[in-house]
């Protein structure tokens, strides 16, 4: 009995406790807040941009072309003879200086016509003196005969005084004369000299050999100035100085020419000298033709025949800004990233694009922010961070 009394009492001290902690946990539970819900953070768009310069810019048309040279000869011989020398220039790849003596032809020949014709010169001038002192004998003695007669002593007859004869050996002294100054031609002919000072292209003559006279012996060029022939869209002639086609001043628009050569980006300063006058009917551009002087000058030489890239420095436009060209976008709009970072859509007018760039004129605002990144989905007003506001 006294056993059963004690559980009944244990019991009912754990129900007690049970209850309080129930009730405890109840209230604790009703008096807490639920958790609030932190809403995510929504960044703008991160674009990259670049500053843009408003200033004076001058305009660059490209082209390219082969380097030809601005003068090319073929020497061929002018007499007919035998090779007795050969200058050790005249090799294809060989270098030579304005008046050198590059080949001779056998002279022997030349200078014997030369003598007969100086003898032959100085037989006509015997002819015309003897004939021309008998003339005058005969004269002076038709005078005297005369000038009691009445007759008029001042008219012989032509036969008299050798009038026919005159004639002829005057004719014959000028054509002995000719003949003279012709074999002096020919024996100045058996040397054949640089017209200039240059290079040569191909030779075709040995020592020794027979050259009948038109041979070619062989193809120079001038090492004085080079060319190379621009082709060009006709509107970027507006941009240009042009001698003959757009200015009347021979002055025309610099250039830089340019081109790898054993390994190396060589430039050479250039100029544009004239037109090629007309319109490639193919391709509708036109050409222009850019002359470097004294090219093998330096080394290593803008040589004939290499391909080089030309950068024709024109007009300079005032307040004008340079951008990507990738930067412009439909419409002539670019993507502008202003105060706020607020974009905003800039209407602009493109004076040209050249390369990879497109010039604005009039230009951008001093250090307008552009946006060269590609967006998605972009408006007007739109908000965006630049790379500096990251975070």
């Amino acid at each position: 009995m006294q056993r059963r009394k004690k559980l009944l009492i244990h019991s009912a001290v754990v129900a007690i406790f049970l209850l309080v902690g129930a009730g405890i946990l109840a209230t604790l539970a009703l008096s807490k807040k639920p958790p609030s819900r932190k809403t995510p953070e929504v960044l703008s768009p991160l674009v990259r941009t670049i500053k843009v310069d408003r200033e004076p810019v001058r305009i660059t048309v490209y082209g390219e072309g082969t380097v030809v040279p601005f003068s090319q000869a073929t020497l061929a011989a002018e007499v007919a003879g035998r090779v007795v020398y050969v200058s050790p220039n005249l090799v294809a790849g060989g270098s030579f200086k304005k008046g050198e003596l590059l080949l001779k032809i056998e002279q022997k020949d030349y200078r014997l016509a030369l003598t007969l014709a100086e003898a032959s010169v100085k037989a006509a001038e015997t002819n015309l003196r003897t004939t021309t002192e008998e003339a005058a004998a005969a004269r002076e003695e038709w005078r005297l005969l005369n000038k009691d007669s009445g007759k008029d002593p001042s008219e012989p007859p032509a036969l008299l005084v050798k009038a026919p004869q005159l004639a002829q050996y005057q004719a014959s002294l000028e054509g002995a004369q000719a003949q003279v100054e012709q074999a002096r031609l020919n024996l100045q002919r058996t040397e054949i000299r640089a017209p200039f000072d240059g290079r040569v292209v191909s030779e075709s003559v040995d020592l020794g050999q027979y050259l009948s006279k038109g041979a070619t012996v062989a193809t120079v060029f001038s090492i004085e100035a080079a060319e190379i022939y621009v082709y060009i869209e006709d509107h970027d002639l507006a941009w240009l100085d042009v001698p003959g086609l757009t200015t009347q001043s021979k002055q025309g628009s610099p250039a830089m020419v340019k081109a790898d050569f054993a390994g190396r980006q060589m430039s050479w300063p250039g100029q544009v000298v004239r037109a090629l006058g007309q319109v490639d009917q193919r391709t509708r551009l036109v050409g222009v033709v850019v002359r470097v002087e004294r090219p093998y000058a330096s080394l290593p030489p803008l040589a004939m025949g290499m391909f080089a890239k030309v950068e024709i420095m024109g007009h300079t436009l005032p307040a004008a800004s340079l951008i990507p060209r990738a930067a412009l976008r439909q419409g002539d709009v670019v993507w502008v990233a202003g105060p706020g970072g607020k974009l905003r859509f800039t209407k602009v007018k493109v004076a040209r694009l050249q390369g990879t760039q497109a010039l604005l004129h009039p230009g951008l605002p001093q250090g307008s922010q552009v946006v060269t990144s590609n967006l998605r989905e972009v408006s007007d007003g739109m908000a965006v961070r630049t790379a500096g506001q990251e975070g």
